[in-house]
């Protein structure tokens, strides 16, 4: 039969039976007739041996007292906060709310843009004619045209609806 120690023993030796030792868990796998004699034994009227059965209720009962606590609420609390504290990390910029824009206004060195754009396929340029050093096709320019169009036009969809 399976006992687990409440003292918290990890060997236990039996002139008869010979030495045991504790698993992982801290039970015993006994023969019936030592674990008869072991769970007869009591200190001060409570029992030393459990089965799993009575260890998995007194565990239970120990955890539901624990939550009642006030205070064991409040500093389990308290720890959480701390560890997601802790798991913050402050070198990562924070993400722009939905519609702000994010194109920067420089790109690098302009002068080396503007020399390396200039407009001939076989150039340093992109080949691009239209785009004489100023994109690199990042899209930055794209995307702040189309969010100032859609504020545009919410706008003007505003004004109508207020009409």
């Amino acid at each position: 039969m399976r006992l687990y120690t409440r003292t918290g023993a990890t060997v236990l030796e039996d002139p008869d039976f010979g030495t045991f030792n504790a698993d992982e868990q801290g039970g015993f796998d006994f023969p019936n007739e030592l674990s008869s004699r072991l769970r007869a034994f009591h200190v001060e009227g409570r029992p030393v041996w459990e089965d799993d059965i009575e260890r998995q209720q007194r565990l239970l009962n120990e955890e539901m007292e624990r939550r009642k606590d006030p205070a064991t609420l409040l500093g389990a609390v308290e720890a959480l906060v701390a560890a997601a504290k802790k798991t913050e990390t402050p070198d990562v910029p924070p993400t722009p709310p939905p519609g702000a824009d994010t194109s920067t206004a420089g790109h690098g060195n302009q002068a080396t843009s503007a020399a390396q754009g200039d407009g001939h396929p076989d150039g340093p340029g992109d080949g691009d004619p239209g785009t004489a050093g100023g994109d690199h096709g990042d899209g930055a320019e794209d995307d702040a045209a189309k969010a100032t169009a859609k504020k545009t036009a919410a706008k003007k969809t505003a004004a109508k609806t207020a009409k």
